[in-house]
């Protein structure tokens, strides 16, 4: 049997499934479209807390089921928010249009082209068990089995309690239109496939204040969710997640060209899943860098509800160990990850100057930017000693001293000489490399921190 929600337009059930939340379906409506019979619901939540006995008199006697719990709204907002979803009907039409064409180029038993698609798509009847029946053959634009098949899908929509039948059961349906709606199964059947955009296709041709309802009572009644749940907002979430899962994983740096390296690098010394980071580019988007940018756009960025997976990667030193601190209250959410660069050994006794003079200090957590991570000889001054830090502030949130690359615009275009003989096969990418690997593994054990 299984446990089923209804798409109902006005009388019409246009689309049903079971034994789960439709959750992109779910998108097109909000918490405040949210309607329920407050008794029945409260006694169905009561009958699944307790793991009582279903109470049907109550429900086939007093409640019409269309009124019992589900989400309902106009077509003209339905519409409004599917655009803003980027489900525009024309658009959808097309790139319907265009799968529809590919799936039957990629059909063996059709054996088309793609110069073929200028005849139009071979639909081929199934011969009816009588005497004198016979298999026809059309021969019928994408465009128009897509027309066709919606209108026909619409015509075929009935009240919630039909039992949708085989496509040759109707007979005031033309052989052609049956076709053509049998060529729709893959946008209908398919649970892979995203069901927006025929809806919108669907509801573009209806009047605009007719009510689009998604009846949710069978799932509420078999215990999916309580009745005082936002289930809209946690479809949402849930849609949220997964695209958190298969998009770039965002990477947020201190500056511009933080961004452009350690992008550079990656490609080098991983490039089996480089691909699957995006570096925000500052240059590109005028944005300001620096640590305090960097935690101001990684709340923007976590306010403003960018699903994708972000990672805010800031330097090892006291400037970024406080954005660490800061960003740990209030909490960010579960795909939002912001990590320091790692310790490294040639930074235990490093070079530096302060007021008491020159020194060798451990810079790591207090000077270490990204300019020391790709090796002991790009930081090798003019005199053919490293390039030393000077000490510049005490950061009282960590209660360390903040230390700064002296001559950083040399050692830079030391790093983009490197880069560029990395690129073009002549450096050895060998054990001077592995700070640069470590970096890559941080990110990827940050993109699966959830």
């Amino acid at each position: 049997m299984g446990d089923y929600w209804h798409l109902l337009l006005g009388d019409r059930q246009i689309r049903s499934g079971k034994n789960e939340t439709p959750a992109k379906l779910m998108t097109v409506f909000r918490e405040e479209d949210k309607y329920q019979h407050a008794e029945w619901a409260r006694r169905t939540d009561e009958v699944n807390a307790g793991g009582e006995a279903g109470w049907d008199w109550f429900e086939e006697e007093n409640v019409d089921q269309r009124e019992r719990f589900g989400y309902r709204t106009t077509v003209q907002t339905a519409i409004t928010r599917l655009k803003l979803m980027g489900f525009d009907s024309e658009r959808c039409r097309q790139e319907m249009i265009k799968e529809l064409e590919e799936l039957h180029v990629d059909d063996p038993l059709e054996e088309l082209s793609q110069d073929d698609l200028e005849d139009g798509l071979l639909l081929l009847s199934r011969p009816q068990r009588r005497a004198g029946s016979q298999e026809n053959c059309y021969r019928v634009s994408a465009e128009e089995v897509i027309s066709t098949g919606v209108a026909t899908y619409l015509k075929r929509a009935e009240a919630p309690d039909w039992e949708w039948s085989k496509y040759d059961e109707h007979p005031d349906l033309t052989e052609l239109e049956k076709l053509c709606l049998s060529d729709l199964d893959y946008f209908t059947e398919d649970p892979e496939v995203d069901p927006r955009p025929l809806l919108a296709l669907i509801l573009a041709s209806q009047d605009p204040q007719a009510v689009l309802q998604l009846d949710l009572s069978d799932l509420l009644d078999a215990g999916y969710f309580e009745s005082s749940e936002a289930v809209s907002t946690e479809a949402l979430q849930q849609l949220r997640d997964e695209m958190a899962s298969s998009g770039p994983i965002i990477v947020i740096t201190e500056g511009k060209y933080d961004s452009r390296v350690l992008g550079r690098a990656l490609r080098l010394v991983r490039p089996d899943i480089a691909s699957y980071f995006t570096f925000w580019d500052l240059e590109e988007t005028k944005a300001a860098g620096g640590t305090d940018r960097v935690v101001a756009n990684l709340r923007s960025f976590a306010a403003a509800g960018v699903m994708n997976r972000v990672v805010a990667l800031v330097d090892n030193d006291a400037a970024g160990r406080a954005a660490l601190k800061t960003l740990a209250n209030p909490v960010l959410p579960k795909t939002y990850v912001a990590r320091n660069l790692p310790d490294l050994d040639y930074a235990r006794a490093y070079p530096t100057r302060g007021p008491s003079g020159p020194s060798l200090d451990d810079i790591n957590g207090r000077a270490c930017s990204v300019e020391f991570y790709f090796g002991l000889d790009c930081l090798i001054g003019p005199d053919g000693n490293p390039v030393p830090i000077q000490w510049t502030s005490l950061n009282k949130s960590v209660n360390t001293w903040q230390g700064e690359l002296q001559n950083k615009r040399y050692v830079e275009e030391r790093i983009d000489a490197l880069l560029d003989a990395a690129e073009a096969g002549q450096v050895q990418l060998d054990e001077r490399w592995d700070p640069l690997r470590e970096i890559a593994q941080i990110l990827i054990d940050a993109a699966q921190s959830r």
